[in-house]
Parts: C-alpha cells; structure tokens; sequence
C-alpha cells in the first residue's frame, strides 16, 4: 500500500509529509548520500515493503565517521535500531566499508566491499526512485528507494528503505 499515489490536494500532501516525515525526496548523488548517512537509522534492503523471506532480510547501521556499514540479518521492520538491539534481534553478518559515486547514467551507486561471515563480499545498490509503504506485518511506515543490487553480477529489483519515526 503506497501513500502517495495519484494526484492529491494540497490537504493530503501535508498529511502525507506528516506520515512519513523521513521521506527522502529524491535520487540525486548528495540527497541519497545525506539522507542515509545523518539518518542514524537501520536501513532494511528487501524484495518489497511487504515482501516475506524465510531467510530474513539485510539491515545496514551505517557510519559516515569511518565510512563503514554494520550489517545485520533480521527477520522483521524494527521502528528503531535500539528496539532491535533490544530485542535481540540484530544477527551480525559483519563490517563494511562503503563509498557513494555516480554511474554513468547519473545514478547514485553505493558500492560495498569486505567480508560479511569471513567471505569476501562485494556489492552496489544503484537507486532508481524512492518509495513509501507501510509494512502489514509490523504496521511499521517506512520509507526510502527502489534500487537494484548487483551482488556478484546477480542483479535484483529491491527497496532500501527506514523506519519513519
């Protein structure tokens, strides 16, 4: 279920700002970058908002002070990284360093290299429009981009999206 869709009075706009307030507002190099980076948030890649996976899915804490990315597997949307944390729910898969660059098409790439369980690993999520939606399972709103990630040359239509606080 999107929010956003169609066209909407100015009313509904201002509701749907007030929704998903973390909504990023485009796909530009320097927006992605901040908009995940001062986030603070884990940010979720999956199949769709709504997507079930019996595996769980992939959750990246990032840190722009070392340009590296925890990530973790989970098995649900968490409104917080404490409320995982708390939960115990955040499996560490390992740390990695990531860079932002811009393809040739002026996409915004993210490109992750290091070892996740000790096995060398590199990948690139290329974000191709954001994306809003409420998760049934949780009820949790979040929000973020629709990518496609190359993880050794196998390439997936995913969303990396975050909680809306």
């Amino acid at each position: 279920m999107l929010a956003a869709c169609g066209n909407q009075s100015q009313g509904n706009k201002q509701h749907e700002q007030a929704s998903f307030k973390n909504e990023p507002t485009s796909t530009k190099p320097s927006d992605v970058q901040k908009t995940i980076e001062d986030s603070n948030a884990l940010w979720y890649a999956a199949g769709g908002v709504n997507k079930k996976s019996e595996s769980g899915m992939e959750a990246f804490y990032f840190n722009k002070n070392t340009n590296r990315v925890t990530i973790y597997n989970v098995t649900k949307y968490y409104k917080s990284y404490s409320a995982a944390k708390s939960a115990n729910a955040l499996n560490k898969e390992g740390t990695v360093r990531y860079t932002f660059k811009t393809d040739a098409n002026n996409q915004t790439v993210i490109k992750f290299a290091g070892k996740l369980s000790d096995i060398p690993m590199t990948q690139t999520m290329t974000f191709k429009d954001t994306t809003t939606g409420t998760n049934n399972a949780t009820k949790i709103g979040l929000s973020g981009y629709k990518v496609v990630r190359d993880v050794d040359y196998d390439k997936t239509n995913a969303v990396f999206v975050q909680a809306d606080n």
